[in-house]
């Protein structure tokens, strides 16, 4: 029995709304805002989304990274990579009234590692995680 950590478990930014605290994730975001003052990244990825169901935010909280965090990696357009774990929402930040006001879903999550996408391409990703999510889902029937 191996006593080491949890893998992450691979998710679009959509799906991070609805997972329970605690859980350890890896997904892919846009940078649409930074704050150096609260050390808090805000990212979205406008997939899969519609007008009936806008995209949610995720509020990603980068204190523990801010020794190694690279300045191209909180610029506005930076595609980067996050590993870490789902937060409760409490409304720190203006998470919750931002969701009142914009009727977006958003997220908060503790980062443990973040780096740059580089050049993703973003069709190929979105595909491969719907493919793995499905394969999940063929497993747990």
């Amino acid at each position: 029995m191996s006593t080491g950590p949890l893998p992450s478990r691979l998710v679009l930014l959509a799906d991070l709304p609805s997972l329970c605290p605690g859980e350890k994730v890896r997904f892919l975001g846009c940078v649409t805002g930074y704050s150096a003052l609260t050390g808090a990244l805000t990212l979205q990825h406008a997939y899969p989304c519609t007008p009936a169901k806008p995209c949610p935010t995720a509020i990603v909280d980068v204190n523990l990274l801010l020794s190694t965090l690279k300045g191209t990696d909180t610029q506005v357009g930076a595609w980067v990579n996050v590993m870490g774990y789902v937060q409760h929402s409490t409304g720190e930040g203006g998470v919750k009234g931002q969701e009142k006001r914009s009727g977006r879903r958003s997220a908060k999550v503790q980062a443990m590692m973040l780096w740059s996408a580089g050049a993703v391409k973003l069709g190929e990703y979105e595909k491969a995680v719907e493919m793995r999510k499905s394969a999940a889902m063929g497993r747990k029937r």
